[in-house]
């Protein structure tokens, strides 16, 4: 029995630790229809150490360089900005930055792919059968062999949900000398899968992850997790 406790708590304890590595926690829904897959690479400590001490006054100027037809770039740029600022106070947008160069610059790239039937697959059935031969001038000797793949047709294909996906990647500049290459300190990536009379504005959905992302931008842990989650949680329904 005390194996048992041992054991529950362990799992227990792995399920808090995954809940508490996961920054988009409170969209998770076990009941929801979409999809959210999100991906967070991370740079040297170092880098992070930087963005700690100098983005508090320095800020992150954000920026979207391909809104890839999705009309959304300017939704999701503002919620992450909004995000942004209760972590780091002064940043702002790279349109609205003076004539110094900025240290730190976060570009969001967008991509959309429309739903779409999925492939028909081949229905394969085992089918059992005999073989016989004749071993003599009276008698006829038969076997049965093993299941022989026999095709019966297709399977109907399916549904494949559109999908929206947002890349936010944060350089660092060097004020001093813009010769210097940027160096990646983090990227965000993530997808969202939906079903669109459920969620007429994924544009909205993006921006809500987007805003969480942007809280947690000085968190140093890789992540990767798919999860489910609902148009309520995503704020895509106007109904809802």
């Amino acid at each position: 029995m005390r194996c048992l406790f041992v054991v529950v708590g362990f799992v227990l304890s792995l399920y808090c630790a995954a809940a508490q590595a996961n920054p988009l926690k409170e969209l998770v829904s076990s009941r929801g229809t979409s999809t959210i897959k999100y991906e967070r690479a991370v740079g040297k400590r170092a880098e992070f150490a930087q963005l700690s001490a100098d983005g508090p006054a320095a800020g992150v100027a954000v920026t979207v360089v391909d809104d890839g037809g999705t009309g959304a770039g300017e939704k999701v740029a503002a919620a992450y900005l909004e995000g942004l600022r209760k972590v780091l106070p002064q940043s702002g947008p790279l349109s609205a930055v003076d004539g110094t160069s900025p240290q730190f610059v976060a570009r969001i790239a967008l991509s959309a792919h429309e739903g779409r039937a999925g492939e028909a697959t081949k229905l394969i059935v085992g089918a059992q059968g005999t073989t016989c031969m004749q071993v003599s001038k009276d008698k006829m000797q038969c076997q049965e062999i093993g299941p022989a793949p026999n095709a019966m047709g297709k399977t109907a294909a399916t549904w494949i949900n559109p999908e929206l996906t947002v890349m936010i990647r944060l350089y660092r500049f060097d004020p001093r000398d813009s010769s210097v290459a940027p160096v990646v300190v983090f990227e965000d990536l993530y997808s969202l899968s939906y079903v669109q009379t459920e969620c007429t504005d994924p544009g909205a959905a993006a921006a809500a992850v987007a805003r969480l992302l942007g809280e947690t931008a000085l968190s140093s842990r890789a992540v990767n997790i798919d999860f489910p989650t609902t148009p309520r949680a995503l704020g895509c329904n106007a109904k809802s």
